[in-house]
């Protein structure tokens, strides 16, 4: 950590931000897009369109010196965000990175044979994030967030003033509902979103096929808040 000052929250800056947090999205997402092609993808899936969309629902945690070293991002409102996904940010995808390219989209790519290409698939398709299976979720929780921090500034209280900073401006815009969906196997992920204050969606979705109370066929949970 900086000794130059204690850590805190603030809003992110979508032009200052956007190279570290890009960064601690590529060092803290899962073992499996951790390295190679995947990990260069990732950021762009689960980071730099909220930066770029919803600047003013993206806040960083800055080390005490002005470096971002975690941080919340959130679209408030998901069926307008993937508007916006769809019409502002996939038609410049491939001016941020010729990786980028518009990949073929049927058949679906199946994650477990060709990971690069699935994500691919994923970036050009953000009407995914509806749910459309289940549009509950959505309708109740109408906002989504990711949340990073590296690991030198985990488990110290951050992870929740970031989420507390985060749920003040949704309740101050009015949002209902906030939720986010990870993997199930993440045991740490979901102790830490039960402790302050998440729950599990009280739906059995995808038609019942897992059997369980807010998870997936594919083994996700979907995380919620009433604002």
């Amino acid at each position: 950590m900086s000794s130059e000052g204690q850590p805190f929250v603030r809003l992110a800056d979508p032009v200052k931000d956007a190279a570290p947090l890009f960064d601690v999205c590529k060092k803290t997402v899962g073992p499996a897009t951790r390295a190679g092609t995947p990990n260069l993808i990732a950021p762009y899936i689960w980071n730099v369109p909220y930066l770029r969309l919803c600047p003013e629902y993206c806040f960083s945690l800055d080390d005490g010196s002005g470096n971002a070293v975690g941080y919340v991002i959130c679209a408030p409102n998901t069926p307008e965000f993937v508007k916006k996904w769809r019409e502002e940010y996939l038609p410049i995808l491939e001016s941020l990175d010729p990786l980028l390219k518009k990949p073929e989209m049927d058949p679906p790519a199946g994650w477990g044979k060709d990971l690069t290409l699935g994500m691919l698939q994923l970036l050009y398709r953000p009407e995914d994030m509806l749910h459309d299976a289940c549009p509950k979720l959505v309708e109740e929780y109408p906002a989504h967030l990711h949340i990073d921090i590296l690991p030198d500034y985990q488990r110290k209280g951050f992870g929740k003033k970031l989420m507390e900073a985060l749920w003040e401006k949704l309740r101050e815009t009015g949002v209902s509902g906030v939720h986010l969906v990870m993997e199930g196997r993440n045991v740490d992920a979901e102790k830490f979103y039960m402790a302050v204050g998440y729950s599990r969606f009280d739906e059995v979705v995808d038609e019942g096929k897992s059997g369980e109370r807010g998870k997936d066929a594919n083994g996700n949970l979907w995380i919620v808040k009433r604002l």
